[in-house]
């Protein structure tokens, strides 16, 4: 499975040609990085996919393109997709608060006739928020930094019937008559499961592994495992439910350098402030709790175990010990950690995860879910809250993918910390590195420590900085490994981390400690004793340009 996974990677550009729905996609210099995320349609118009949360997926945009079409748009107007309402009326709101536009947003809702099966009418069902081309970057913020859109395998179900959908818009200069084919026409529902089942089988395997193996600790009960269509689709839902009634008086806090898109969900979800730690340290625990001694109130902390991709660990046992003083809800990402390695649910409220990362691996599928902590002095609020505004938004087949793709989840795991500790070890050892970013080798080492299971690993994730940044890139173009976005797949990924996920705010970064040079490296199941070499071969490229 490895193998063919990475030759299904084009030498040049390359896209999973075995794989209509993949989820990276090959950029193999640096300059291609740096050139992609400038918007380079030399780059652009040659890749055959993308990371569908940042850049819509191809598949999308057909449908997009039938939208405009069927509705008779100007050719000025633009749109995005959406499985739920509630997705198209924030991106409404979105855009009519970020842009002074020419033209009225419009919604328009498609759907099937009545008469259709109950799975035909389900996920037969979108919804299209319209706008002007002047308005298209902040439509793409909001569709990559929520990760509301509709997915890729949705869409395909969609565009397929699109021919039998009515649509209705509450604007009347809209056409949104419908001609329909013959509804005898109609193609099959193509799942021949019980989504229900799939999806509770899923719950249960997370209910299973990230239930902590500490003294006192009540099982996880699968009804408290919530699933969404992506990590961010969690992180926003969970984000938008602790805004206070009265918003003037709320706070949401950021504790340690996270993921690029987390901090943006979180201040785009409707709190009056927001205020980022960034360096996760103790001393910035001391401001905060100096600033709750003051009598001010925050409703959220979010952290990550451990952080993307600097590896570090927050001090959780002191969070939740000023949670409980000060009631807030803490929410920690485990992304990296993971249910086996890290052991996490004592200190926290909520539980997230990118089921998209490792749980998944064959980097084919996206997904998250939140975990409430049945011992949380939130409990009941959240599991009332969430509960009632939960929609199940996972479409049935990707359901099937994930749950397919998750059952050797333990083992993957265990395999790829293995091989992660020994590149990292490595690594380290090399001169031409100035810092060698993995949870045993930074200075939260101890705090790793604590949260760590008895049998589980460091993860697969390592960040490296080179003392000379040009060797960064010597280095990135010279490794014989996979090279573009995501993280957690069963093959190696490599990507030159600050110059795609904080691209526009290069130096802003650098003065928070993210290297402008930095490489983050992704380690997948492939046999050990092969990876190191392909390093010590890209290594051996850098020695001979620093000599």
């Amino acid at each position: 499975m490895i193998a063919a996974a990475k030759a299904s990677f084009s030498s040049a550009w390359g896209i999973f040609t075995t794989q209509r729905y993949t989820l990276s996609v090959s950029l193999p210099t640096w300059d291609e990085i740096v050139r992609y995320m400038k918007g380079d349609e030399n780059i652009h118009g040659t890749l055959q996919s993308d990371y569908p949360r940042f850049y819509q997926h191809a598949i999308v945009s057909k449908l997009n393109d039938a939208v405009l079409a069927r509705v008779k748009a100007p050719s000025s107007m633009r749109c995005v997709i959406f499985p739920s309402k509630d997705g198209l009326k924030r991106c409404s709101q979105y855009l009519r608060k970020n842009t002074d536009i020419e033209y009225p947003i419009q919604e328009v809702e498609f759907c099937l006739p009545q008469n259709v099966s109950e799975e035909n009418a389900r996920w037969g069902q979108f919804f299209a928020v319209l706008f002007p081309e002047k308005s298209k970057q902040h439509a793409e913020e909001f569709w990559g930094f929520l990760g509301d859109g509709i997915s890729s395998r949705h869409a395909d179900f969609c565009l397929e019937r699109f021919p039998f959908m009515s649509s209705v818009s509450v604007d009347s200069s809209l056409q949104t008559a419908a001609t329909y084919d013959d509804i005898g026409k109609l193609p099959d529902v193509p799942w021949d499961h019980c989504d229900s089942k799939t999806k509770e089988k899923i719950r249960k395997l997370i209910a299973k592994w990230a239930t902590s193996e500490k003294p006192g600790q009540e099982p996880v009960d699968p009804q408290d495992v919530f699933l969404y269509p992506k990590g961010m689709c969690a992180i926003g839902t969970l984000t938008r439910s602790l805004v206070p009634a009265s918003s003037a008086s709320s706070e949401a806090v950021v504790f340690g350098w996270p993921y690029g898109s987390t901090p943006k969900c979180i201040k785009g979800s409707g709190y009056e402030r927001f205020t980022f730690y960034d360096q996760g340290t103790s001393e910035e625990l001391d401001l905060l709790e100096a600033s709750l001694k003051s009598g001010h109130l925050i409703s959220c902390l979010f952290c990550e175990v451990p952080s993307n991709p600097l590896c570090a660990t927050p001090d959780l046992q002191r969070i939740r010990r000023l949670a409980d003083q000060y009631n807030f809800v803490v929410a920690c990402d485990e992304t990296i950690g993971t249910f086996i390695n890290v052991d996490v649910m004592p200190y926290v409220d909520v539980v997230v995860t990118s089921l998209t990362k490792i749980f998944s691996g064959a980097c084919n599928v996206m997904g998250g879910s939140l975990i409430l902590n049945t011992q949380s002095s939130f409990y009941g609020q959240l599991q009332a809250k969430l509960g009632s505004i939960y929609e199940d938004l996972i479409y049935p087949l990707e359901a099937q993918v994930l749950l397919r793709n998750c059952i050797d989840f333990p083992a993957r795991v265990q395999k790829a910390s293995r091989s992660g500790m020994a590149v990292a070890n490595f690594l380290k050892s090399h001169g031409s590195i100035s810092k060698v970013n993995y949870p045993t080798m930074v200075d939260t080492t101890p705090l790793y420590e604590q949260y760590r299971r008895p049998n589980g690993g460091y993860g697969s994730l390592i960040s490296i900085v080179f003392r000379n940044p040009e060797s960064a890139v010597r280095f990135y173009d010279a490794i014989d490994l996979c090279k573009g976005p995501s993280f957690g797949a069963n093959f190696t990924l490599v990507l030159p981390y600050s110059q795609l996920a904080h691209a526009y705010e290069l130096d802003w970064a650098e003065s928070k400690g993210m290297a402008k040079h930095i490489v983050r490296i992704s380690v997948g199941l492939e046999e050990e004793r092969s990876l190191i070499m392909k390093f010590d071969q890209a290594l051996k490229v850098v020695e001979e340009f620093e000599s």
